[in-house]
């Protein structure tokens, strides 16, 4: 069937039109899209989950298999119409535009202006976050910054538990407001200088920079409770929701900006695993011990380790105290070269006795060198 042969008006009313916008307008590209869509078909697809992959909307199974069954005829239209082939954004789009056309519609909402286009372009039209397009590019601009400075750099992965039943039970216009109220809870827990994107479907991604791990799990687990304690309000009904999280850090977990996604993504899991609402922190398979012998008549009643991967933190590595008085801490770290002092009693900074290489801190002290070899 040919491209004029079809009635808009009637497959407009069959279609979830802000679905199919998602699709078009979205951050994802055709090749993705076509890569989403060829795999639910073949795994028996559910429409409902790729709905919320392909364009970040909760639609109902129907809506979403309509929409996507519609939108591929098109396509296949188009290709038959064109001898080419059709990106499944192309085709999309100009569904789109068949059907607002067909349908008279003709509002500004119809049109969108240049700033429109470019904030659904790195914004999610749910949920008014970041959306993926724009978390993929600013986070290894947050790790190059980081890298540069020497600054600590955090990434907190989440995701709400049971999306699925919570969809099924209450349906997927509750899953929208869901996901709405937790955005709000998001943006009112981190700080003015973190960032917070919708990385897709119920899975939400935190930037935090110059952040070390142990405050990025501080924070992390100050979302977790907010979430807990504040219920989707659905009509005159509360319905609580939690979420699971994963926390990972550079330097100290991992060097590049694709492997802090990997591993926090890896830490977010381990909390579903354990029985979710909870935070897991990712720790590297890699470790050192750090220890440290106080001299003869020397008085320390505690000590931690201060370094390059933990952002000089006091509080970030503290060392457990042995009978015959000396510490000793086992901390995960990847390969890599890094700088550490002790710290005795909360107040005394010292470069480690024991070890075979130390730098100027530049402060008329000494920094020690840990080689972390792989």
């Amino acid at each position: 069937m040919d491209i004029e042969d079809i009635d808009f008006v009637v497959e407009g009313q069959a279609l979830d039109l802000d679905l199919l916008r998602g699709v078009a307008l979205g951050g994802k590209r055709s090749r993705e899209l076509d890569l989403l869509i060829n795999s639910q078909e073949r795994d028996h697809a559910d429409y409902q989950a790729l709905a919320l992959v392909s364009a970040n909307q909760s639609v109902s199974e129907e809506a979403s298999q309509a929409t996507f069954e519609s939108l591929r005829s098109h396509q296949e239209r188009m290709e038959a119409r064109l001898g080419r082939s059709v990106g499944l954004k192309t085709a999309a789009l100009d569904l789109v535009e068949n059907i607002e056309l067909a349908l008279k519609i003709e509002d500004d909402a119809a049109q969108p202006s240049y700033w429109q286009l470019e904030q659904m372009a790195y914004r999610d039209q749910l949920t008014g976050l970041r959306n993926y397009r724009f978390f993929s590019s600013r986070l290894p601009e947050e790790l190059q910054r980081a890298k540069r400075y020497r600054h600590q750099l955090s990434l907190v992965m989440l995701d709400i538990d049971y999306f699925k039943k919570f969809n099924d039970t209450h349906g997927h216009q509750a899953g929208n407001v869901a996901l709405q109220h937790l955005a709000r809870v998001l943006d009112e827990t981190v700080r003015e200088t973190d960032i917070v994107a919708r990385y897709g479907g119920e899975e939400f991604a935190l930037i935090l920079p110059e952040t070390t791990k142990r405050l990025a799990h501080e924070l992390a687990s100050r979302v977790r409770a907010n979430v807990e304690a504040q219920p989707v309000r659905l009509g005159e009904h509360h319905h609580r929701i939690t979420v699971s999280l994963g926390v990972a850090t550079f330097p100290r977990d991992i060097y590049t900006w694709q492997g802090l996604v990997e591993v926090a993504d890896k830490a977010l899991y381990q909390s579903k695993q354990g029985g979710r609402n909870r935070v897991t922190v990712y720790a590297p398979e890699s470790t050192v011990i750090f220890r440290y012998r106080p001299a003869q008549g020397e008085k320390v009643d505690r000590c931690g380790v201060v370094a390059s991967f933990n952002g000089w933190d006091v509080q970030a590595d503290p060392m457990n105290a042995q009978e015959d008085g000396s510490f000793w801490v086992k901390v995960g770290l990847i390969p890599g070269t890094y700088e550490y002092k002790f710290v005795l009693n909360g107040e005394k900074w010292i470069a480690d006795p024991a070890a075979a290489e130390a730098i100027s801190d530049g402060y008329w002290g000494q920094n020690s060198i840990l080689h972390v070899k792989g």
